[in-house]
């Protein structure tokens, strides 16, 4: 029998025996480049689900490509573990021959939050000066460019859901980025593509691309985070990407729109401006430059972020500040093999077997 060759409910049958105390299958979420099952271990348990990601098969690869790809991926995230706002893999499996890599499962990811709209304007900054912070973590461990962040590529954890006693303030629901699998891939790959709406000018033309890169993808974040939804090419994002619902055009599904707009001038609607907090959409305008040398850094867009929650909210902002000092106090500097050595032995085996 060929795992991927399997009815879906024998899919699950086999992943539940292969996985053990991991739980049932409660469903499936399938992506462009990968499966992922939620698996839930039942009421009783802490944390209760877990999610389990299967790569697929892509057009014009190899199985044996497709799962080297898959550990270059998780080698990739593993290099920038353990953050707070950082998603990562806390053990490897297979099942029937095929790779799986296992993570905790946070129930909501940004897009949810956007989509919902109905978060104070504190929460939403900080939100994003946690992304500042969990990008910096990666750059200082290697990565150049994430080259995919989006919002359906960072999940959320709301900590008010496993601590009830927290401060009043509102800067406690936590991201955390994920699905490295395009990360540094124009560099080890000559790939310079990911999601169309988010993708900085550089990407496009295949220019060099760098940490500002990834910073022109967070302006375009922020920006919908704002004004709950919206794009600033000036359209509801949801409504038109990735595929519109029946009555709305298709243009946006097609890159030469976003093409034109990304490398184009002026990339904010004038029409969505007159609704922004004017500092903030300073900021944003600098993050939107088409020309990444006179973007900011991801440290000057955090700088500023901070000032600006400052200027709202001064208890949100030094609980703000104690928070990044304390997970970067505990960001470990040993390497997974003497911090983890048992996960080391298994992602050893793991990345010997699929890996290339």
């Amino acid at each position: 029998m060929i795992f991927r060759e399997l009815e879906e409910k024998y899919k699950e049958m086999m992943l539940e025996s292969a996985l053990g105390n991991e739980g049932k299958v409660d469903k499936k979420l399938s992506g462009m480049c990968g499966d992922v099952y939620i698996l839930d271990r039942g009421p009783s348990s802490f944390p209760r689900y877990s999610c389990a990601k299967i790569p697929k098969l892509l057009k014009g690869l190899s199985e044996d490509d497709v799962n080297a790809r898959f550990v270059n991926e998780l080698e990739n995230q593993l290099k920038y573990f353990h953050h707070q706002y950082v998603h990562w893999a806390y053990d490897f499996k297979e099942v029937m021959g095929v790779p799986v890599a296992l993570f905790r499962y946070w129930g909501s990811d940004l897009r949810k939050v956007i989509n919902n709209g109905n978060h104070s304007l504190i929460s939403k900054l900080s939100i994003i000066v946690y992304l500042c912070i969990g990008l910096k973590h990666c750059n200082k461990n290697g990565m150049i460019s994430h080259q995919d962040l989006k919002p359906e590529n960072i999940f959320i954890r709301n900590m008010r859901d496993d601590f009830r006693e927290l401060p009043k303030e509102d800067v406690y629901i936590f991201p955390l980025i994920g699905d490295f699998g395009l990360a540094n891939a124009s560099i080890d790959s000559n790939f310079f593509e990911g999601a169309r709406p988010y993708m900085a000018p550089e990407q496009w033309l295949n220019n060099t691309l760098s940490s500002k890169t990834d910073v022109f993808s967070l302006g375009v974040i922020l920006f919908e985070l704002v004004s709950d939804g919206y794009h600033p090419v000036g359209i509801k994002l949801s409504d038109f990407w990735p595929e519109p619902p029946p009555g709305n055009g298709k243009k946006w599904i097609r890159p030469e729109p976003w093409r034109k707009w990304a490398t184009g001038g002026d990339l904010i609607n004038k029409g969505l401006e007159k609704d922004f907090d004017p500092d903030i959409l300073i900021l944003i305008k600098g993050m939107l430059a088409t020309n990444q040398e006179v973007r900011p850094k991801i440290e000057d867009v955090l700088v500023r972020l901070l000032e600006i929650i400052k200027s709202n909210d001064e208890s949100s902002h030094s609980q703000l500040i104690l928070l990044i000092n304390h997970y970067d106090s505990q960001v470990t500097t040993e390497d997974l093999e003497h911090k983890w050595p048992s996960l080391f032995t298994r992602w050893k085996r793991f990345k010997d077997k699929f890996g290339q």
